[in-house]
This record gives C-alpha cells, structure tokens and sequence, in this order.
C-alpha cells in the first residue's frame, strides 16, 4: 500500500470566479515553526500564479528560509491553480487568464506545440482574459483569503513566471495598489509585440508614481542561439529593455531590482529567482539619507 506525499499545514479551496466566470483552486499554506515559535502577529502573504507548477517550491522555501536563519518572516503562501493534473490542460487556462491580448505577435509559435491536443477552450475564451483574471484575484481571492486567515495589511507579493510574469507586470501596470510587492520572472515581455511596453509608456503619461517594490529576473541562458525553442523570444534584451525604460520614468515610490543568473535556463531560473525575489522583497527599505 502507497500513500501520497502531502505538504504539511496546507488546504485547497474550490473557488467560481464571477468575474473571470471560471472554476480555480486556492492552495493555502500556513508558515511553519522552525526551532523557536512562530512570532505572533498577522501574516504576510505571498501569492503565487501557476500553483500547479510552482506551490511546493514557493512553501518549502519560504518556510526554509524563515525557520533556518530568519532570512524571511513566515509568509502565508496562497497558491491560484486548476483542478487539473493534465499539464496540457494546465497550459491552456493559464494562457487564458495570463495574457492581456488576444493575439501572441508570434502565432502558434509561441501558442501550442506540434503535438499537443485540440484546445478545450471555447473560441474567443483562449486567449486575452488578463484583465478578468486580474479583477479575480484583487476582487475575490484577497478577500477571501483576508477573510479566513490573519494577514496583514502590508506585505502582500504576486509571484509569476514566464506567462505568470507577463501578467505579474500587467497587474503592477495595471492596479499597483493591488499588491505591495512584484516577482516576476522570465515575463514573456515579447507578447503581442511587446505590449507590456506600450502599456507602460500608456501608465507614464496618465500617473506619477508606481508605489510597489518590483523584482524582475531572466535566465542568462535564455537569449543563447543554441537554444533555439528560446532565443526567438528575446527574453534578456526585452527584461533590460522593461527595465530600463521604468527607470527612465523615475516614479519616486518604484523600488526595482533586476537579476540575470549566468547558465540558468527558463526553468531552472524559476527557484534561483524566486528565493533571490523573496529576499529582496522583505528586506526593509532603508531610510534615504537626510539632504
């Protein structure tokens, strides 16, 4: 007889979205005491897209880190997936909830491999729901994760990778309030032409200001010619480009880092970052000096 493997102190919630009229699930997990107690208090939380792919990694390590050294404090992780185990059919829901247009710029390139099955979706529900999905998570997820659990008012961070990030950036263009803090890692910037782009030269005429701390992260080995599933992608020059061009703007409340791992591939980059992220993230801000 065989028993699965389950993460200790964590529950799942089925959740009907009314706003992205789409079923989810909610993975929620409480921090864990190391060798000294837990300190009491509410909790911050770290929210994380692509629960499917990226709960356990996001939990175990943030526990690690909070109950080895304190290099973290101890985080509620709440993990947003899909009552799915069929990664094809994983892939298909986040490309619905994670791309703000409906149109790639790079057609089934970059949409569908070979391979892969007859698309499940509707037609006109493949693609382009960002925004719905977006009012899911600040309209119901926070108030029902807020509603269950002792969290704090401050504190809160999306984590997101390759199309996770793309609509981690979005979301931070989108409604910075939403959350405190930004993870996003190898952000599929080149989507629809580098939308993401033109969105932010968009939010730089209409506001002054983007009050968020923002980690941004790509592997080195992303943009290799060798890699050629990888390198059309242009996913280095177009994190740099992003970057930059946020810099130019100079919103006084942005804090933004950004982190390019030598050798890390668009898998591998997805832990380095993330615990890079999460360290940069709760690191107080320090005072800035007094003129």
């Amino acid at each position: 007889m065989t028993t699965q493997v389950t993460i200790p102190h964590t529950q799942v919630f089925n959740l009907h979205s009314e706003r992205a009229d789409a079923h989810f699930q909610i993975w929620v997990a409480e921090p864990v005491a190391g060798v000294m107690p837990l300190p009491p208090g509410p909790r911050q939380v770290l929210y994380v897209l692509d629960a499917n792919l990226f709960f356990g990694t996001a939990v175990e390590m943030s526990r690690l880190m909070s109950q080895l050294y304190g290099e973290l404090p101890p985080l509620l992780v709440v993990g947003v997936g899909y009552e799915t185990t069929r990664p094809a059919i994983q892939a298909e829901l986040r490309a619905r909830d994670f791309t703000p247009t409906a149109d790639s710029g790079f057609g089934a390139m970059a949409q569908s491999h070979p391979s892969a099955p007859e698309p499940t979706l509707p037609e006109g529900r493949r693609l382009g729901r960002a925004s719905e999905f977006l009012d899911f998570l600040s309209e119901e997820v926070q108030p029902f994760v807020e509603g269950r659990f002792a969290v704090s008012d401050e504190g809160s961070t999306l984590f997101g990778s390759s199309l996770g990030g793309l609509f981690t950036l979005y979301a931070l263009l989108k409604r910075p309030e939403a959350f405190d803090a930004y993870i996003a890692v190898s952000p599929a910037i080149w989507w629809d032409s580098a939308y993401l782009l033109k969105l932010e030269t968009e939010v730089a005429r209409s506001r002054d200001d983007l009050a968020a701390k923002l980690f941004l992260a790509v592997g080195g080995a992303e943009e290799r010619a060798d890699i050629p599933q990888l390198a059309p992608f242009r996913m280095v020059s177009n994190l740099h480009a992003f970057a930059e061009q946020l810099s130019e703007h100079r919103y006084p409340s942005l804090a933004l880092e950004t982190l390019v791992p030598e050798g890390e591939s668009h898998t591998t980059v997805v832990p380095v970052a993330l615990t890079r992220g999460l360290r940069y993230v709760y690191r107080p801000r320090r005072p800035a000096p007094r003129p």
